[in-house]
């Protein structure tokens, strides 16, 4: 434990008040900002990096650092002023660019843009979910390689928002439920919202929430007293409390100092001159802005250092001791973003030509994860319909932490920000649920995306083939959705061979990637290939002499296309099929190659039980397409098909009429 002498807690004092007044600074200066937590919450941050936060100042992606989450990202020049007087890598002309354009600092915090920040955090409730897949990554990477290689921390500093978003219920629970007892969240309690006072909208009882989800409950009531604060954060370490993640509820004045302080007039709107100078004068600190102490930043820093150097010293010892094959292995973790190129994917073909891509999907599944030890996830409840689950390994939990598979429950919300906390983690992540139900998760699909992490999403149950579960449970707008998505690749492979052919390009890209597959039996076709996948789209079937016609398709589709240019062909039609497993990886592609896949001036059509969103950039009108712009129906699979027109003669003799 670590004690504040009293000249320390002085020390500690004005470094605090410093980190106030550059924070709100910065929001003046920006004319933009939040100056409300960084009145308020600037002792919870000031203490936990002076006196707990294990970090490398010069190295801010050391792997064995303890990790911060700031969950109420709204809070980023509370961070960012942190940060600054620790020493981390931030100029002054940064800070006085707060939220312009191309600054390092941006209005939220992002992952890789800011020396310091761990993850990218903004949307409330994403950061404390994200934090828990930082946590089960520590706790599995520390069985692995032992606690002289990984043993860090995950601190959170979150408020009454990110509690009050569905997910970090979600993700809490799963926290209790596996015991990481080395989460530990500061939620700064302040009672106020932006529209007011949070009792007009949030009333619960935190403690008794927190228990019945299986976690440790400390309170600080007095949120100025840094010593009160480092007791609870040290008491949530030290071992006296049972094996649990921890909660500190730290009691805080929004906007401490002001003269709006305690109200939601000071949460999201930059005080005014002279309200600045008043909170200055109160702390005793000059009115010049941007004016800092210099001895308290210098003091600041020494604090970090001299709790952190010999441990860093002697870990890099430890990590010179590996044995050749951890140390192999530890130099993959850490270059996690690098290329994984497995020599083999086992899969036994099936003796009568068929399979389901969700079957394939699994066994491709299990074969990555018997050559790569850091690849874990899991699904939400549904891993015996979608088979993303790693045979043979326990389930994880702390008291097993060697299992890689990850019980999710159905929280598919929290589910996609754990899978983030996970790469963050320098892990490969894989999460899966039912198609239609990705709804439910894109707010962090949409944050791995952002941060560009090499998490997998597998999806089945791709279209209306479903049949009898009926519209609630028919994807037609996903597919649509996701590929609108930046800095994210899409692909619905057609069957066994461009399943093989999506994950070798996922794992060999390593970006953020969904992999939709369906749940009925298709041929194998010998015209697929694995090793064309990667570039989006290729030819299946060519023309025989002269192009007459173009019909792209994806999925279970592409059997449909198949078997419509064959009896085309047997007319005397001139056609060719294009499978576009990924639209986003074909539009990478230079434009020589687009054009000989898609040459200009060519008839072509597009089949995809879907909606006709994505398309109509590949032809001339609606006419060409044979998609779904409505919800399905209920009822066989054959019936719904046929309800919504994808059967060979009704797309075949579209398209030998708009030949003609």
């Amino acid at each position: 434990m670590i004690t504040i002498k009293k000249e320390d807690n002085n020390d500690l004092k004005k470094i605090v008040d410093n980190i106030r007044a550059l924070g709100i600074d910065m929001i003046d200066n920006a004319k933009s900002g939040h100056p409300g937590i960084v009145l308020g919450a600037a002792p919870i941050i000031a203490t936990l990096y002076a006196n707990h936060i294990n970090i490398d100042i010069k190295n801010d992606k050391w792997i064995n650092r303890d990790r911060f989450v700031m969950s109420a990202g709204h809070g980023s020049a509370l961070l960012y002023a942190t940060l600054f007087m620790a020493g981390f890598d931030i100029s002054f002309d940064e800070l006085k660019k707060f939220r312009q354009l191309d600054s390092t600092l941006p209005g939220h915090p992002e992952f890789n843009v800011t020396k310091g920040v761990d993850v990218s955090t903004g949307p409330l409730g994403e950061g404390i979910a994200t934090s828990v897949g930082l946590a089960i990554g520590e706790c599995y990477l520390r069985q692995y390689f032992s606690k002289e290689i990984i043993d860090y921390y995950t601190y959170v500093l979150c408020g009454d928002g990110d509690l009050m978003e569905g997910i970090s219920y979600e993700a809490c629970s799963l926290a209790g439920l596996l015991g990481l007892n080395k989460l530990i969240v500061l939620y700064d309690s302040n009672d106020v919202t932006l529209d007011g006072a949070l009792k007009t909208s949030f009333n619960e009882n935190i403690k008794q929430r927190f228990e019945a989800m299986n976690w440790n409950y400390l309170l600080v009531s007095d949120g100025e007293n840094t010593q009160l604060i480092d007791e609870a954060i040290t008491k949530a370490k030290n071992g006296s409390l049972p094996s649990k993640p921890t909660i500190i509820e730290i009691k805080t004045v929004i906007g401490k100092y002001s003269k709006n302080e305690g109200t939601s007039l000071v949460h999201g709107s930059p005080l005014d001159k002279n309200d600045i100078i008043d909170v200055k004068n109160k702390l005793g600190l000059r009115e010049i802005p941007f004016t800092i102490s210099l001895e308290s930043k210098d003091a600041f820093s020494n604090m970090i250092i001299s709790r952190t150097q010999d441990k860093i010293n002697l870990w890099k010892e430890k990590v010179n001791s590996l044995s050749d094959d951890l140390a192999n292995n530890f130099s993959m973790l850490i270059n996690n973003k690098g290329s994984i190129k497995l020599k083999d994917i086992y899969y036994n073909f099936p003796e009568d030509g068929k399979d389901s891509t969700r079957n394939v999907s699994g066994k491709v599944i299990n074969s990555i994860a018997e050559n790569y030890p850091f690849f874990i996830g899991g699904s939400a409840d549904v891993s015996k319909s979608t088979t993303a689950r790693i045979n043979d390994t326990l389930d994880f939990s702390a008291i097993t932490p060697s299992g890689r598979n990850i019980n999710f429950g159905i929280r598919e919300n929290a589910m996609a920000a754990i899978a983030n906390g996970l790469a963050l983690s320098n892990l490969t992540s894989f999460v899966s649920t039912f198609f239609s139900f990705s709804d439910y998760l894109k707010p962090g699909l949409r944050m791995t995306a952002l941060m560009d992490l090499p998490v997998i999403y597998v999806f089945t149950h791709d279209s209306i083939s479903v049949g009898e579960d009926g519209p609630t449970h028919q994807p037609v707008e996903q597919l649509a959705s996701l590929r609108a998505l930046p800095n994210f690749d899409t692909y619905r492979p057609a069957d066994a061979n461009e399943v093989i052919g999506a994950y070798k390009a996922i794992l060999e890209l390593r970006k953020p990637a969904a992999i939709v597959l369906g749940r009925n039996k298709v041929r194998i076709e010998d015209s697929t290939s694995s090793t064309e996948v990667i570039n989006g789209a290729y030819i299946v079937k060519r023309e025989i002499k002269k192009l007459e016609a173009i019909i792209i398709a994806t999925g279970e589709e592409v059997e449909l296309a198949i078997d419509i240019y064959n009896n085309l062909l047997e007319k005397g039609y001139d056609i060719r099929i294009v499978s576009m497993p990924s639209m986003s990886r074909f539009e990478k592609q230079e434009e020589k190659y687009k054009r000989e896949i898609l040459p200009d001036n060519v008839l072509t059509f597009v089949i995809e039980a879907s909606s006709s969103q994505s398309w109509y950039k590949y032809v001339k009108n609606s006419d060409c397409l044979f998609t779904i712009d409505s919800f399905g129906s209920s009822g066989r699979r054959e019936d719904v098909l046929r309800k919504y027109g994808f059967t060979i003669d009704k797309i075949q003799t579209k398209i030998e009429s708009m030949i003609k």
